[in-house]
């Protein structure tokens, strides 16, 4: 799906159905049945996810004719975002439980006319390129302590998040900006009120003489408060607040600001019997591979990502879909490569028609996803279900269940579908993760119908790199051997055993004589060739095989080249100065050839003779061009001055030849 399709499946005037899935999550605790007045009210809603450690409230705050007022949903409403305009039906506009506060409106139930979209935000459009951010740090009149200093937190905010949000968009999102000194707000500690926190925050900077305004983003950084949330943040837009409350970390940060940029919570499915079978809990931060969630600062979903545009949008990495039976390859998730990075697989449709998913990706502990150490999270695949046009659809799925009790975050831990082990729904779709490299994943799905897999053999890849230029008799090259199983995901492993053939008067050896292989998997050996020193000038071929009794064998060959014999060699050398101070560092050459033509491999041997007459030998070895380079650290206290001397010796094949040159040394 297209970026700006990501930002909305409906725009103008639209309909937002709030039936609940099974796993639905309130975004508050339900009203009592709607009574009274019926009430219509339009405006732009404002949206806030507080984060507390095990469970999360989002409000919805509609500015309306009538002032704020706080809507209270009997389900969770899907795709809101801050700066949506929409029109809303419900009774029982009143304060809550006479705490104060904005008013409460109780919405009429969950039929599609309670909650109609009249224009959406651009919450997802502004998650792409500079993200402006003003950081600023807030004490309380109470409570002057600075809990972090200015340098570390543009460190937290403008390197660590910065560094996250570059590596997981592909290099499409960065944060920039300015943090402003502290700054003391009359608001007490003793009190929870946001948004009296960032006005009061915001004109104090400006009193000090900053300009907070021209950042459209404003993070703001302060002691832990009455506020029992972690983090704070409004969800979507191009205007928004994070609040972080005395939780100074890359995790909380990136969190808020990924509800900042319009990304809600990373959830899971914990099940006691299956992946989706038995009895289930849905976890609000459950996915543990996804800064959304609340453990550790990894890369969000692939879901997430192709909603916000940094996958699957024509520009960014792609995303295969996966609709018919077959073998799929995808990247490890965070390497810096270009290629696919997950695939999602059709399960059919819910109730209102929208397609279901399920994306599958392969996690491995590179870049920010280093942080994944428990578990098996980067010893499989990942599989997650969500709904097309609900950005609060995303579930991590649990392929061991069983580990741990309902309700608890570790049993997410192991929750990757290892290798060889397959995961089948109710609707006959299957997910086999067949092969695993460390750099890529091999993927095999089927679906309904679709006849069990058979193992089918087949010769095994057989290659071999190295050297290929000529070189002297005698001389010892090293080889690399590789081997792919090529035999199909319903077979078992296979062990190949290893072979070399070398030609009459060569010696060498491999270093592994039989390689272990699952299906798909490849695997390297090194292989070391030595000719006779009298060996003739002329090409010999040195072959290599791998082989099961199952499978068969497969070969590969490279030629060895044996140059003819020098008829003769010189040498020439200079340093790449006439004069040096000491303490200079000395660079000497020498160039070798043969006949006129450059000699490679040659042994060089540099004699620098001091004015003092002591003597200091280096070596070296003449490349593809002859030239053999060696360098010399002159000391300023015990290198006398004077005039030096440098010898260059080069042998090959028998064969040796020198020469001499001086410089001075003041």
């Amino acid at each position: 799906m297209s970026r700006p399709a990501l930002i909305r499946l409906l725009s103008g005037v639209a309909v937002l159905a709030l039936a609940a899935a099974t796993a639905a999550i309130p975004s508050r605790a339900a009203a009592s049945a709607p009574t009274g007045t019926p009430v219509v009210l339009e405006g732009t809603v404002r949206v806030l996810v507080e984060d507390y450690r095990d469970h999360a409230v989002t409000r919805h705050i509609l500015q309306s004719s009538r002032g704020p007022v706080e809507l209270e949903f009997d389900a969770r409403p899907i795709g809101l975002h801050n700066g949506d305009r929409i029109r809303v039906r419900g009774r029982s506009l009143a304060m809550r439980d006479g705490k104060g506060g904005a008013p409460v409106l109780a919405l009429d139930g969950a039929s599609s006319g309670s909650v109609q979209l009249l224009a959406a935000s651009t919450a997802l459009a502004a998650s792409m390129g500079q993200q402006n951010i003003a950081l600023i740090l807030v004490n309380f009149s109470d409570l002057n302590t600075q809990p972090i200093t200015q340098a570390d937190a543009d460190a937290l905010v403008f390197n660590s998040a910065n560094g996250y949000y570059q590596e997981n968009s592909v290099g499409q999102t960065w944060l920039a900006g300015k943090s402003f000194p502290w700054v003391t707000i009359s608001l007490s500690s003793t009190v929870c009120d946001y948004d009296a926190l960032a006005t009061q925050a915001v004109a104090a900077v400006k009193a000090a003489g900053g300009n907070p305004d021209a950042y459209g983003r404003k993070v703001l950084l302060f002691p832990k408060n009455a506020c029992t949330w972690a983090g704070l943040g409004t969800l979507g837009g191009t205007a928004t607040n994070a609040w972080i409350n005395g939780h100074f970390s890359t995790q909380v940060v990136t969190h808020e600001l990924g509800h900042n940029l319009g990304l809600q919570h990373a959830h899971a499915l914990n099940c006691d019997t299956a992946p989706m079978a038995g009895t289930c809990t849905t976890l609000e931060y459950g996915d543990v591979a996804d800064t959304m969630g609340n453990i550790a600062a990894a890369h969000v979903s692939p879901f997430a990502k192709e909603r916000l545009g940094w996958l699957n949008d024509g520009i960014s990495p792609p995303i295969t879909t996966a609709s018919v039976a077959g073998r799929y390859v995808i990247e490890a998730y965070s390497s810096a490569s270009v290629g696919a990075k997950a695939i999602k697989i059709p399960r059919g449709v819910d109730g209102s028609g929208r397609k279901l998913w399920y994306y599958v990706e392969y996690r491995q502990p590179i870049g920010n996803d280093a942080v994944l150490t428990s578990g098996n999270l980067t010893q499989g695949l990942l599989v997650r279900t969500a709904t097309e046009g609900d950005d609060n659809s995303s579930m991590l799925l649990d392929m061991t269940p069983g580990s741990y009790p309902l309700e608890n975050t570790r049993e997410l831990q192991d929750g990757a579908l290892g290798l060889g082990l397959t995961y089948r729904d109710a609707a006959g779709i299957a997910i086999t993760t067949a092969a695993l490299n460390g750099s890529s994943a091999s993927i095999d799905v089927a679906f309904g119908g679709t006849p069990p897999p058979t193992c089918t053999r087949a010769t095994p890849l057989v290659s071999i790199t190295g050297q290929t230029a000529a070189v002297a008799a005698g001389t010892t090259l090293g080889y690399t051997v590789s081997v792919t199983n090529r035999d199909s995901s319903a077979c078992a492993a296979g062990t190949f055993a290893l072979a070399a053939s070398l030609p009459t008067g060569f010696t060498g050896a491999l270093s592994a004589s039989s390689l272990s292989l699952s299906p798909g998997a490849s695997a390297s050996t090194s292989l070391t060739a030595t000719s006779a020193t009298g060996t003739a000038a002329g090409g010999y071929g040195i072959g290599t095989a791998a082989s099961t009794s199952a499978s068969g064998s497969g070969s590969a060959a490279i030629v060895y080249t044996v140059s003819a014999p020098l008829a003769s060699m010189s040498d020439t050398v200079a340093t790449d100065k006439a004069s040096y101070v000491r303490g200079d560092t000395v660079r000497m050459t020498a160039r070798v050839s043969a006949g006129g033509v450059a000699v490679s491999g040659a042994s060089v041997s540099f004699a620098m003779t001091r004015s003092n007459g002591s003597v200091t030998t280096l070596s070296a070895t003449s490349d593809a061009t002859g030239m053999a380079v060696a360098s010399y650290k002159s000391s300023a206290r015990k290198d006398p001055a004077g005039t030096y001397a440098v010898a260059a010796t080069a042998s090959s094949q028998g064969r040796t030849a020198s020469a001499s040159a001086s410089f001075t040394v003041q």
